[in-house]
This record gives C-alpha cells, structure tokens and sequence, in this order.
C-alpha cells in the first residue's frame, strides 16, 4: 500500500511539474537560415564575450528566478494538498485512536506548510527588493 501511495505521490508531482514548464517551453525554428547565417550566427556568440562589459543578464537570471519559484510553488502546493487528502481521508476512516495520532501529525503538517509558504514569501520579496537596486 506504501509503495502504491509513493508512486501516486511521484506521478501526481511529475504531472504538477509538466504543468508548469510546458506554457514556458519555445521552439526555435531555423528553416529559412542560410549556411551564412549560422556561421555568422556562430560567431557572433564566440565573440559575444569580447564586447560585452555585463557579464550578468539580468533578464535571464529575473527568468530564472521567477521559473525557479514558480517550480518550488507548485511542488509546494502539489505536496500539501496531496498530503492533505491522505491526512483527511485517514482521519474519516480510522478508529478514535488512529485519529488521536492524526491529529498529532496534523502539528507538523501545519507547520510545514508555514515553512514552505514563508520561504516562497520571502524569496519573493527578497527578488522584488533587489531586482529595484
């Protein structure tokens, strides 16, 4: 029953995942380029590095901030309400002291979810707060 629930868990986790990164996803199509192009194209980044004085981009590291916390959000999210759902159901079909030891595991659940949804908080304020500096 235990390795049924974990597979459960690590399907419901992936499917949150895919969800996230699939309206992020581009294609890149280079059809119409000519051989000129991607030469031109390829040395236009060898020499990329020769002419740039920022050595940080900082869209691309705003980017990857806002998909890293949008990933670690939905985890979050998947993870609570699934958690929940095993929680809630053990609670409604287990005898009185089974549901004595739930409530007990309730502290900690509550107490994770805290930790969790604080840390997100302050990721993004801490992003908002420097990104303006």
């Amino acid at each position: 029953m235990k390795k049924m629930i974990i597979k459960i868990n690590f399907l419901f986790i992936l499917i949150m995942l895919g969800c996230n990164l699939i309206p992020n996803y581009r294609i890149v199509i280079a059809a119409d380029s000519t051989l000129e192009d991607v030469i031109k194209g390829g040395n236009d980044f060898i020499n990329l590095d020769n002419n740039s004085s920022n050595i940080i981009d900082t869209n691309g590291l705003k980017d990857l901030s806002q998909f890293v916390s949008g990933t670690l959000l939905t985890i979050a999210i998947g993870v609570t309400l699934l958690t929940g759902a095993i929680m809630g159901i053990k609670f409604i079909t287990q005898s009185v002291d089974d549901k004595a030891k739930i409530k007990e595991s309730m502290v900690p659940w509550i107490v994770g979810i805290i930790v969790s949804f604080g840390a997100f908080t302050i990721w993004e304020v801490a992003v908002n707060v420097f990104s303006s500096l």
